[in-house]
């Protein structure tokens, strides 16, 4: 007896997908800038995204 529906995807099987995924950069501080990072107690990824997300908004604002 051979199963036809044997092995592969399993419907809903795994973890959802995100609308918005982040993506994956590579980035080269000066260590007196990761010092400064790191010693916000944050995770790095954070810090920067909270400083860039604030600095694009103030861009933002400036030509509104």
């Amino acid at each position: 007896m051979k199963l036809e529906n044997r092995g592969g995807k399993r419907q809903g099987a795994g973890r959802p997908k995100i609308k918005n995924p982040k993506v994956g950069i590579s980035l080269r501080l000066s260590p007196e800038i990761l010092a400064w990072i790191d010693s916000r107690g944050e995770n790095r990824a954070a810090v920067i995204e909270r400083l860039v997300r604030k600095e694009k908004d103030e861009q933002l604002d400036m030509f509104d």
